[in-house]
């Protein structure tokens, strides 16, 4: 894997992480805010207007949040459908967002899990979960809940598999 398939892209992205997460005030965030509101500093053309000064201004948080890519492989998905006017579509897309980040968690671990000493079983399923993860995360499939879902549960004992078979 590349630096650049997990590689935020604010460039390609319309503020996802400004607008579908939730924060709350804390050392690093410095407003409340809600899934599906606009941080109060994203600006028109889906920018932070205080990028420069966010660690100055109390948003560390902001500094600290990567969604590995995510928020640059849900906005091409959705770029040809009308979410600025549509409610439920700026959902969907929201909701994919959400989804893309945990694809792509999943891929960073499913990666790094290649470092260690696999034996051919486990390389061979970690890289068929890895193949379809990369598969749902880099597609523009609209609906890919059911099966990224369905990654994810096995990805996750798969890894849980990994972390018993190391501490025999």
């Amino acid at each position: 894997m590349t630096q650049a398939e997990m590689a935020s892209d604010c460039s390609r992205c319309v503020g996802l992480c400004c607008v579908a997460l939730s924060f709350e005030r804390s050392d690093g965030f410095g407003h409340d805010k809600v899934v599906g509101e606009p941080c109060y500093h994203l600006d028109p053309s889906f920018r932070c207007s205080i990028h420069v000064k966010r660690e100055a201004l109390g948003y560390e948080g902001c500094e600290a949040f990567d969604c590995l890519g995510a928020g640059q492989r849900a906005t091409a998905v959705f770029s040809v459908r009308n979410w600025r006017g549509d409610p439920a579509v700026a959902r969907q897309l929201h909701a994919r967002f959400s989804l893309l980040m945990m694809l792509q968690e999943m891929r960073q671990a499913l990666t790094e899990a290649a470092d260690l000493d696999l034996t051919t079983v486990f390389h061979t399923v970690r890289q068929a979960l890895l193949d379809r993860i990369v598969f749902l995360a880099d597609g523009h499939e609209h609906s890919i809940d059911g099966p990224a879902a369905a990654v994810l549960t096995e990805a996750r004992e798969f890894l849980g598999q990994l972390a018993r078979a190391a501490r025999h």
